[in-house]
């Protein structure tokens, strides 16, 4: 508020709790967001929230999907990441892990819904057996940011699944 009063603007606040970490864009007009969102705004119905969505930042198709983590932290960014209008990235665990089906049921979702292009979403997977946090990455122009822990075949194999799904994209670990 401050900065806008310095710089003699307007200053437009959405009247919504939201948590950077659990709202995801493509970058038109589709966003994603785990249901921490309705927790977090638990006096709005589900409806007024799709229209502050709207009205501030857009959004045209809001998804708010169940958290595959369980009750863990419900940040989208934990398992999910838009690569691109039409390419999804998902957190792909082992089938011994007790949130295996939710993450399954993640994909399949994804795979049934229409882009801000009008095609389904291209899904690719990011194996994380111990709940690597490679999704967390950040795309800088041509540049892919991707988090690695020091776990050498996971950490590769996590390189692989963003430079198959990023073709002409540099690729890091960090």
């Amino acid at each position: 508020k401050k900065l806008a009063a310095s710089m003699n603007v307007n200053v437009h606040e959405m009247d919504l709790l939201h948590c950077g970490g659990n709202y995801m864009s493509d970058g038109v007009n589709v966003a994603v967001s785990t249901d921490l969102v309705w927790e977090e705004n638990s006096t709005k119905s589900k409806e007024e929230i799709n229209q502050i969505m709207k009205s501030y930042l857009g959004i045209a198709k809001y998804h708010v999907t169940d958290d595959p983590l369980g009750a863990y932290i419900k940040h989208v960014d934990c398992w999910g990441k838009f690569l691109d209008v039409d390419k999804i990235l998902i957190t792909e665990v082992p089938t011994n892990n007790p949130n295996y089906s939710k993450y399954e049921e993640i994909v399949k979702y994804f795979e049934s819904q229409a882009s801000a292009w009008g095609n389904n979403y291209q899904v690719f997977r990011v194996y994380a057996p111990n709940g690597e946090p490679y999704t967390n990455s950040l795309i800088l122009n041509d540049k892919v940011l991707v988090p690695i822990t020091g776990s050498s075949d996971s950490d590769a194999a996590a390189i692989e699944a963003y430079k198959k799904a990023m073709p002409g994209y540099e690729v890091l670990g960090f």
